[in-house]
């Protein structure tokens, strides 16, 4: 067998075995996320706009160099964790503390950053990614966010 083949078949191999690193690590986030909703949390779908927009934000600070990645954070495929609050930072379950707002940030609506109480906990999922924000009654409502 030629060296050409065998580095094709290795290569494909690597690929497989990424891709259900990659499905394994999403289904984990799904199966987070339908934890999280279970103790009142409400969920977003990342086709929203607005949810889209702060996807397209964090990917273009970890692109840049400008975002921050927890170290634990590999090449391998996680569960990994964001928040809109923490604009560019991307940490993995065990950092996932570090992303806990102050108090006046977490009476804050990250959409239309008006202070409010009650402040609702969304998240949307996005592959292995959970992203984290909190709305106001009005944003939630405007936003569509679905009841967990």
């Amino acid at each position: 067998m030629g060296s050409d083949v065998m580095m094709n078949r290795a290569t494909g191999a690597a690929h497989t075995a990424h891709r259900d690193q990659y499905n394994a690590a999403a289904a984990d986030a799904r199966r987070t996320m339908t934890a999280l909703t279970a103790h009142g949390g409400r969920t977003a779908r990342p086709a929203d706009p607005w949810v889209g927009r702060q996807l397209a934000n964090l990917r273009a600070a970890l692109l840049s160099g400008r975002g921050q990645m927890c170290p634990h954070i590999g090449t391998a495929p996680r569960v990994i964790h964001a928040a809109v609050w923490a604009p560019g930072r991307l940490v993995c379950p065990g950092c996932v503390s570090t992303l806990t707002p102050d108090p006046a940030e977490d009476a804050t609506c990250d959409r239309c950053r008006r202070t409010a109480d009650p402040i609702h906990p969304t998240v949307a999922q996005s592959g292995p990614l959970l992203l984290t924000f909190g709305l106001c009654g009005p944003c939630l409502t405007r936003t569509g966010r679905a009841a967990a």
